[in-house]
């Protein structure tokens, strides 16, 4: 049947509404009591997310977050405290700074046969195989190790020369507390030495040589510094009966020593070898890796397989902790302009088959790196006995922020905090952290601060500069998540100085309160509020007490005058009728003046000039 008109005027589109029904559709369910809306949420790896932008209700938002996750961070700020006191309940790590500081002692010679033959001469010689300088002092050649001079100057007078020599003395530090006590306080010490020579040219030589080997010798004990944690690893034992599982075309990082060349990665029984082109080798025992990471070419220029040790290793000549292979997730890309198929091609057609072979070759090389990562978490598994997870970062939940100097995306995993893309790496684990400390929290900034104070408290604190503020309900949401305990201030705190206080003596520290002077977020405004009540009525109170100091010092004695006439007048008791009676009074006075022509004052007053006549004209 053909429609009907049921009306006799035409209707516009916007004055007709439409509605569909399925008849498949559920009737919703009537709800006992409604919910209050909440803010708008995302999910990212399975965690629900509230919105992320300022727009999005931000300060409500943080307000919400706060008070959701105070009764857990108090659950955590608690059990922080009980394990702090139960870990230096014997006061073990205690004054551990001051007391492990000693005077060290150098031997130059074990006796006098071994003392070299030059020194029957009175003059100074310096043997650089013992580290020694030998000083002749009242016909007797004294050795002084290296270490115990501070350091050697040279002065020109005239035709002499002179050279002091100024030694290594207890009280030195001028201004600074003297944490390093020599063992006999009654002791008597030498600090400086001085030669005077009309030989010029051995004196130049002999501070140039005093010089250079306090210069070696500090550069070596730098560098045996450095070098204190790394490990000898145990020999790789290389995989019999069958081919190990290789990785070809892969680069390294930390880079090797000569020109870039890709090599392969093999699983082997104990550990990873990698193997260069130019057959340069890097051995990675499982044993000695504590985390393993994928991360997938998935908005990023690489993909990655990353090992990050428990103690730091060699390669070449370069300490490192993180072990890195890659490869590049895109090739070079040439103009094909004047290619044969551009003649019979229009539009996008080859930009478009570059795309999708350009994400079928990100997707290839995700499935190889992962399935190859999964393999060498079994491998290291069965090898240590001890599960080793592989990781993936959570693109979902980064953020941005300043970890050293660089703004960079640091993304969460399940265990740690990381940053993989390029080098400095940085891998924070979640159960190594004591606290976090959210620092620059004020409204109207748009950025703050993460610092990371770990369970070994003489490690140096972590600090992770210029986060977003859009990003601080996610970032204190996932560390709620991961029971991490957080605290919050509006300004950034002094972490060196805290810290050295805090290891002096860590059981004190625990014992009067432990982390209790940091502010946690959502904390109730109970204490603040009476506090502030106080600080109140204190103003109020010097407020009145300085209002009443002037009428009492500064006013004199007709002020005083003047203010009892006033209060009398008020005292009168006059109404608004005679108030204005007198005021009508006076206004009639002047108006007598002005109208008799009298001087005075109002004589000042300007007249008004007559109008011109009408019959003039102006020229």
């Amino acid at each position: 049947e053909r429609g009907v008109s049921l009306t006799d005027v035409a209707r516009e589109s916007k004055d007709c509404l439409f509605f569909f029904q399925q008849d498949n559709e559920e009737k919703p369910k009537p709800k006992s009591a409604p919910k209050p809306a909440s803010p708008a949420k995302k999910i990212a790896g399975g965690k629900a997310l509230r919105t992320a932008t300022r727009s999005g209700g931000g300060a409500e938002n943080v307000q919400t977050v706060r008070t959701k996750n105070y009764p857990h961070q108090v659950e955590l700020h608690a059990k922080r405290q009980s394990e702090g006191l139960a870990r230096y309940e014997s006061g073990g790590g205690g004054g551990g700074g001051a007391e492990r500081k000693t005077w060290k002692r150098f031997v130059s010679y074990k006796g006098d046969a071994a003392l070299p033959t030059e020194i029957s001469e009175p003059k100074i010689y310096i043997d650089k195989k013992a580290l020694t300088v030998v000083l002749p002092i009242n016909g007797y050649a004294v050795p002084f190790h290296i270490n115990t001079i501070k350091n050697a100057s040279k002065n020109d007078e005239a035709e002499y020369v002179y050279l002091r020599i100024n030694l290594q003395t207890p009280g030195q530090l001028t201004g600074k507390k003297e944490d390093t006590p020599f063992e006999d306080p009654d002791a008597t010490f030498i600090r400086s030495l001085t030669y005077r020579s009309l030989n010029r040219m051995r004196f130049d030589n002999l501070f140039t040589s005093i010089q250079q080997l306090k210069k070696d010798v500090n550069k070596k004990e730098q560098q045996k510094k450095e070098l204190a944690d790394v490990v000898e690893q145990d020999k790789l034992e290389e995989l019999k009966g069958r081919r190990p599982h290789k990785l070809p075309d892969v680069f390294p990082r930390p880079a090797l020593d000569g020109k870039r060349l890709p090599g392969d990665v093999e699983i082997h029984q104990n550990g990873l070898r990698y193997t260069s082109m130019a057959n340069q080798r890097v051995d990675v025992l499982f044993s000695n890796i504590k985390h393993l990471f994928f991360q997938p070419c998935d908005n990023e220029l690489v993909v990655i397989i990353h090992c990050h040790l428990r103690s730091p290793i060699m390669i070449g000549k370069k300490k490192t902790k993180d072990v890195q292979f890659y490869r590049e997730a895109t090739d070079m890309q040439f103009d094909e302009t004047g290619n044969r198929k551009r003649k019979h091609r229009y539009g996008d057609e080859d930009e478009i088959e570059m795309e999708q072979a350009e994400r079928k070759r990100r997707t290839q090389l995700n499935k190889e790196f992962k399935a190859f990562a999964e393999k060498i978490s079994e491998a290291a598994t069965d090898s240590n006995g001890e599960p080793l997870e592989l990781d993936i970062p959570y693109t979902e939940l980064a953020f941005e922020g300043v970890p050293f100097r660089t703004n960079v995306k640091l993304a969460p995993t399940m265990d740690c905090l990381v940053y993989l893309t390029d080098p400095p790496f940085l891998v924070a684990t979640l159960a190594e952290i004591e606290i976090a400390s959210l620092e620059r929290v004020q409204f109207g900034l748009k950025h703050f601060d993460l610092v990371f104070v770990f369970h070994d408290l003489t490690r140096q604190p972590l600090s992770i500069n210029s986060i977003p503020s859009s990003q601080l309900n996610n970032v204190m949401e996932w560390l709620n998540d991961v029971d991490v305990p957080v605290a919050e201030s509006q300004i950034n705190l002094n972490w060196g100085p805290i810290m050295k206080t805090i290891n002096d003596d860590p059981a004190e520290f625990f014992a009067g309160g432990g982390w209790g002077f940091l502010t946690i977020p959502g904390a109730p405004a109970g204490g603040d509020s009476s506090a502030s009540e106080e600080e109140s009525s204190y103003d109020e109170s010097s407020d009145g007490a300085s209002s009443s100091e002037p009428s009492e010092s500064d006013f004199d004695g007709d002020d005083a005058s003047d203010d009892d006439d006033m209060s009398g007048m008020d005292d009168s008791g006059e109404d608004w009728e005679e108030m204005e009676e007198k005021a009508a009074k006076s206004d009639k006075k002047k108006a007598d003046k002005r109208g008799g022509g009298g001087g005075g004052s109002d004589s000042d007053v300007p007249k008004k000039k007559k109008p011109a006549a009408a019959g003039k004209s102006k020229r």
